[in-house]
């Protein structure tokens, strides 16, 4: 005679949220290794990411805020400007922190004409306590 296996309900729901938390690591798994994780996780303005030295962000400002408040930022940490370069489609600002390191801050509209603007920062070889902290600056500086 063969016995019969009575499942609860509550062991579906136990696998599926099994299945579903495996599928999810999954994704993010891939969607990290494939530079695309700041997409999906981190869209959301003031999320910010580091990654392989750079400190990314975005910034709820448009390119004229963000390369005003980058400016006030540097300005404010003692930072020496070497180089400056940028238009509608972005910016770039080169230049070295009190301790002779090399910071390098990207400003890239998400879109033309939006509020929001993606910014970069790396700062020597990769130094995320720096970057953040240029960042933190950058932030204060847009209200």
């Amino acid at each position: 005679e063969i016995s019969r296996v009575t499942r609860s309900p509550s062991f579906s729901m136990k696998r599926f949220l099994n299945l579903a938390a495996a599928g999810l690591l999954s994704l993010l798994t891939v969607t990290t290794f494939s530079n695309c994780a700041v997409l999906l996780i981190g869209a959301a303005v003031g999320t910010a990411v580091y990654l392989e030295g750079e400190l990314e962000s975005s910034l709820a400002t448009d390119i004229h805020g963000a390369v005003a408040a980058t400016n006030k930022a540097a300005q404010d940490l003692g930072l020496r400007p070497v180089s400056r370069t940028g238009d509608e489609t972005g910016a770039l600002m080169i230049a070295m922190d009190q301790e002779e390191r090399k910071v390098r801050v990207e400003l890239t509209p998400e879109e033309l004409n939006t509020r929001v603007t993606n910014v970069s920062i790396r700062v020597g070889v990769g130094n995320e306590e720096a970057s953040r902290r240029i960042l933190a600056a950058i932030e204060r500086n847009l209200r």
